[in-house]
């Protein structure tokens, strides 16, 4: 009996790999992986400056689970950054991790991120 549950799993495992009847290979998913990681980085280095004076702290969700939501919540500082340039490269990364989702048949673990109440504290964007 185990044996045919591990010849089984061996199969879903092999056909998991495959994406819309196109076998995936790894240089196409790592480089996926890479644009999807520079990019995150780019809006994480662009919202960095969280200094704030009364009411400038915003959040926004970064990033799409596969089973919905987003995978967390980015505070920043409406004094500091372009908020328009900040939502459209937010988007562009949601729609990107939501492509690559439905592409590599990803998981999440369905847990709802909760968006944080933000505060100017100390002169800086934070969670309460």
């Amino acid at each position: 009996m185990k044996i045919h549950y591990c010849a089984f799993l061996a199969v879903v495992l092999l056909m998991s790999c495959e994406s819309n009847g196109i076998v995936v290979d790894d240089a196409s998913q790592l480089d996926d992986q890479q644009r999807e990681q520079n990019l995150s980085k780019e809006i994480e280095a662009y919202a960095q400056n969280k200094a704030c004076a009364g009411n400038d702290c915003k959040s926004v969700g970064m990033g799409v689970k596969a089973c919905g939501g987003p995978v967390k919540y980015l505070i920043y500082s409406l004094s500091q950054v372009d908020e328009k340039v900040l939502l459209d490269k937010i988007n562009a990364y949601n729609a990107l991790q939501a492509e690559l989702n439905k592409k590599y048949n990803r998981m999440s673990d369905c847990m709802v991120a909760l968006p944080p109440t933000v505060d100017c504290v100390n002169g800086l964007c934070t969670a309460k």
